[in-house]
């Protein structure tokens, strides 16, 4: 007891002592973290980011130079914390960028993305070597730098060992397998398999169909067959979302309707 009257003294001579540090946030500091106030101020992340990484996750899009901006100011501090959970989700904001980078942006622009990419993953695993979304991006850069291989077999490997059922992580990892089947392993081939039954069984059919759409030719009956023991109405819709994107299912789990189609409607 006899202490307490000292607190509110020691409070007034901190934030005196870092008034410039402190200009220009909204940080409220409890008094028993008084003491790090002149670490933490410049290292404290966006509350934002993880509304952010959670959009992106379903699908949202942003504009690219917003997005930059936001991991450009927050990276810095996450990697001097070691906040792997911050990491985890600008690394997310980062593979969007470059993935959309890719797709619209000058070749160099997309190069620049796709190594901010590789730097962001390195940095996440040092703080956290059994994170899955660093080893996925790791392979996400490298088989872009290098094209598939030993090394980058071996990054989508440990991926899947870290997180293997991670579902907005498979959304993102099934995709990147699944186009090169043909060249995995059989234990690699199981569980780029094994993404897309986990999806299709959580009834994720636009997703599911997606996967199929996006996988080589050799996978796809593979896939099909994961999907023989789900209920009729299951398939059925699957088959919909197939078929809306201009594909048809030839499969004995998927046989064909031969009815006119004002019968079948």
């Amino acid at each position: 007891m006899s202490k307490a009257p000292s607190a509110p003294v020691a409070r007034q001579r901190a934030e005196r002592g870092h008034r410039r540090l402190l200009i220009g946030t909204n940080i409220t500091l409890a008094a028993c973290a008084m003491a790090w106030v002149a670490y933490i101020a410049p290292n404290l992340t966006s509350p934002a980011i993880p509304q952010v990484a959670g959009r992106i996750s379903r699908g949202e899009q942003y504009e690219l130079d917003q997005l930059r901006q936001i991991v450009a100011e927050n990276l810095p501090a996450a990697q001097r914390q070691c906040g792997a959970k911050t990491m985890r989700e600008l690394l997310l904001l980062q593979l969007a960028i470059a993935d959309e980078s890719i797709r619209s942006a000058s070749p160099k622009q997309a190069d620049a993305d796709t190594e901010a990419v590789a730097s962001a993953s390195r940095a996440l695993l040092l703080c956290a070597p059994s994170e899955g979304l660093g080893w996925l991006g790791s392979y996400w850069s490298a088989i872009r730098q290098e094209g598939f291989g030993p090394r980058t077999a071996a990054l989508l490997g440990l991926s899947y060992k870290f997180a293997p059922h991670e579902a907005w992580l498979q959304l993102i990892r099934a995709p990147l397998a699944l186009r090169v089947y043909g060249a995995l392993s059989p234990e690699l081939k199981n569980s780029a398999i094994q993404d897309f039954t986990d999806i299709f069984g959580a009834r994720l059919f636009p997703s599911a169909a997606a996967l199929y759409q996006a996988a080589a030719a050799g996978a796809r009956p593979e896939l099909l067959d994961r999907t023989c023991s789900a209920p009729e109405t299951d398939r059925e819709l699957f088959r919909r979302y197939v078929t809306d994107k201009g594909l048809q299912l030839r499969h004995p789990c998927y046989p064909s309707d031969e009815r006119p189609s004002y019968v079948r409607n």
